[in-house]
């Protein structure tokens, strides 16, 4: 296994950070301050193809990896952008879970919308009375003739207000203790917003995002048969494949915010001169943002690990998981120190750097909490017992 980087991967690192250039924080606090979709981001995404890199070349992708996908999303967030929300929510639930489990009827509809950025995705999962323990979810979907009838509600949902298609976790059987992941059901249900069986409340969060999040409230949701993905009670093992990208596409985000942190402290060490000379030649500036620093690469080798595992087809859980923990630490600290670096400055909203940590905060809690990728590090990888 060799991560010396291709000629191609090159040319993406450099194509994605030209394309990141072009839109410069004032462009994404807009986009924040007025709760806006980054259309013209959007668009030039799904122009350059960076949509579509993992969807294969005859649903008009570019049958590139999870490694190549790892990379644009860590460029476009180094570069100020928040690529990290719109990978996740479309090419990853939307793109890979129907390109690796929808039926040919399935992949021919959405695979090439989403390659040409006209479909959007958002994800139904998390629900108050669940959390971690999707087992435990309450939303139910129950068969009449050819469609289910799903009934339930689900918190912390990004993006429903954009999304032409919500990828909505429901069981639809009852839980079984003995066969505890049997009897969850994934289903494609279009256009969410604007069902007639979805109550949409806003929740207030400070996280600076473009997007809001909502509670959704499902009072008999009518979806077809063949809205169904993979099939039924099977999708929970669907589910956990897809998680897996999911971790990665967030480690690779935290690795991009983490090194922007460190390249605003940086410019801003070598600018501000206090005592005579430049704030950076400071030991105590320069040396908590080279430890930020190794940290993030040493995050970016493990991300890459687990998207090259992903690609090979073998079980990437462990350096998915440890990608996630090491990068959403990394990036936090690495912000952290960038807001120490610019000292009252980093507090204000004329600079960067605290919007960052918030955002990079937010990784130690989602999309699973820190506290359960070391309960599954200790139980499935050290032995030792189950701890939850």
């Amino acid at each position: 296994m060799d991560f010396a980087e291709t000629e191609e991967q090159r040319l993406i690192r450099d194509s994605v950070s030209q394309l990141a250039d072009d839109y410069d924080r004032e462009y994404w606090k807009t986009c924040i301050d007025e709760k806006r979709f980054p259309e013209e981001y959007w668009d030039d995404l799904a122009r350059d193809g960076w949509l579509g890199v993992t969807i294969p070349e005859e649903y008009g992708g570019a049958g590139l990896g999870m490694l190549e996908m790892a990379m644009v999303i860590e460029e476009l967030t180094r570069g100020g952008g928040q690529s990290g929300i719109i990978f996740v929510l479309t090419p990853v639930f939307g793109g890979i879970s129907v390109e690796r489990h929808g039926s040919a009827e399935q992949k021919e509809r959405i695979l090439p919308a989403i390659a040409d950025g006209e479909m959007r995705f958002c994800m139904g999962l998390t629900e108050a009375g669940a959390g971690t323990n999707t087992l435990q979810i309450d939303t139910t979907g129950e068969k009449e003739g050819d469609e289910y009838v799903i009934s339930g509600q689900k918190m912390w949902i990004s993006g429903v207000e954009n999304a032409d298609e919500m990828l909505l976790v429901a069981r639809t059987s009852e839980y079984d203790p003995t066969n505890p992941t049997h009897g969850m059901s994934l289903f494609l249900v279009p256009e969410p917003a604007d069902q007639d069986a979805i109550t949409l409340t806003p929740l207030e969060v400070e996280v600076p995002w473009f997007e809001t999040q909502y509670q959704v409230d499902i009072d008999g949701l009518r979806v077809h048969e063949d809205r169904i993905l993979g099939g039924e009670d099977g999708g929970l093992y669907l589910l956990w494949d897809c998680l897996n990208t999911e971790r990665i596409a967030g480690a690779a985000s935290g690795v991009g915010g983490g090194l922007r942190a460190i390249d605003l402290a940086v410019e801003y060490a070598n600018d501000r001169s206090v005592f005579g000379q430049p704030i950076g030649g400071h030991q105590a500036i320069q040396h908590p943002l080279a430890e930020a620093y190794a940290d993030l690469l040493s995050a970016r080798e493990v991300t890459y690990k687990a998207a090259w595992k992903w690609d090979e087809g073998e079980d990437a859980g462990l350096e998915a998981n440890v990608a996630k923990l090491q990068a959403s630490e990394a990036a936090t600290y690495a912000a952290d120190r960038a807001i120490q670096t610019h000292g009252g400055s980093g507090f204000s909203a004329d600079y960067e750097v605290f919007d960052i940590w918030q955002n990079s905060r937010l990784l130690q809690t989602v999309p699973v909490t820190n506290e359960m990728v070391k309960n599954y590090l200790g139980e499935h990888e050290l032995g030792l017992p189950r701890s939850y």
